[in-house]
C-alpha cells in the first residue's frame, strides 16, 4: 500500500507539471470547470489529495510564465527536478497524451511505460540532495533583469548595444556589440550565495566556440543584495560534470566548490 501511493504522489507529479506550464491551456483541456474541480477530480482519479495536486502544481510555477508567483523561495526537491527533467521538452499534445493515460486509461498501470515514469521519480526521490537544483523561473528572470539594469548604469562586462537574444535559441542569452566585435552573455541566478550552476549541452557547445567572448554572468545573493559576477571563457576555466537525463537531454553542471575557487 505505501509503494502505491509512492507511484500515485510521482504520477500526480507529472500532472501537477502539465497544470503550471500549460496553465489555461492545460486546464481548459482537461474540461472541468473550474481548477478546484480539477484538482478534485485529479485526486480522485489517483487517489491524493486534491490540496496537494494544488500545491505540486505551485511547486514547479516558479519555472514558467503563468500567473502565478508559486514556491519560488526555494530549489526543486529532487523528485520534481527528476519530473522536470524527464518531461521538459514535451510539447503541449505530448504531455495532454501522457496527462490523458495516467488519468484515463485502466491499463496503464500495468503497462512498461508506467514503470519506466514512475521508477524514476520514486528513486529520485529517495536519493541524497547533493546536487542543488536552481529553477530557471523567478531566479532567471530576475538574474536577467539585473543584468540589463547592471548593463546600462555600468555596460559590464565591455561596452557596446546590447542585444536581447533569449527568444533566438542561440544558447545565450544576450549579445554586445562592440566596434567590429561581438560578445555573449549567459545570465545564471543563484537565490543565496552559494550553489551550484547548470548549462544545456548548446550552451557549453556555444561558450566552447565563442572562448574569450562568451560570458557567464553569475547574480548571487537574488533575493537579499544581488551582485554580478562576470567569468570570461566559461568552458576553459570550469570543470564541468555532464550528465545525461532519460529524457536524451544532456546539461554541463559547475559545483560550487568550482565557482568559489576563480
Amino acid at each position: 500500500m505505501i509503494q502505491q501511493m509512492k507511484e500515485s504522489h510521482s504520477l500526480a507529479l507529472i500532472v501537477a507539471f502539465y497544470l503550471s506550464r500549460y496553465d489555461l491551456v492545460a486546464y481548459d483541456k482537461l474540461g472541468y470547470p473550474t481548477n478546484t474541480t480539477t484538482h478534485k477530480e485529479i485526486g480522485k482519479a489517483l487517489g491524493v489529495k486534491p490540496n496537494s495536486v494544488k500545491n505540486m502544481r505551485d511547486e514547479f510555477d516558479p519555472l514558467h510564465n503563468n500567473r502565478r508567483v508559486g514556491w519560488y523561495q526555494r530549489p526543486l526537491r529532487p523528485s520534481r527536478a527528476k519530473v522536470v527533467e524527464s518531461f521538459g521538452n514535451l510539447t503541449e499534445e505530448e504531455m495532454f497524451d501522457v496527462v490523458l493515460e495516467i488519468l484515463t486509461n485502466p491499463s496503464f498501470s500495468s503497462s512498461d511505460a508506467y514503470a519506466e515514469i514512475v521508477q524514476p521519480i520514486s528513486k529520485q526521490a529517495k536519493s541524497k540532495r547533493g546536487l542543488v537544483f536552481v529553477p530557471r523561473g523567478i531566479t532567471g528572470r530576475l538574474a536577467e533583469e539585473f543584468f540589463i539594469t547592471n548593463f546600462k548604469e555600468k555596460q559590464e562586462p565591455v561596452s557596446g548595444e546590447l542585444r536581447d537574444t533569449r527568444e533566438l535559441g542561440c544558447g545565450f542569452d544576450f549579445e554586445i556589440r562592440a566596434a567590429n566585435q561581438k560578445y555573449q552573455v549567459e545570465v545564471k541566478g543563484l537565490d543565496g550565495e552559494s550553489g551550484g550552476i547548470s548549462f544545456t549541452s548548446k550552451e557549453w557547445n556555444v561558450a566552447r566556440e565563442f572562448r574569450d567572448s562568451f560570458y557567464v554572468g553569475l547574480v548571487r545573493n537574488l533575493s537579499t543584495n544581488p551582485y554580478i559576477q562576470f567569468i570570461q571563457n566559461p568552458a576553459k576555466i570550469f570543470n564541468a560534470t555532464k550528465r545525461i537525463y532519460t529524457s536524451v537531454q544532456v546539461q554541463w553542471n559547475v559545483a560550487e566548490s568550482t565557482l568559489r575557487s576563480i
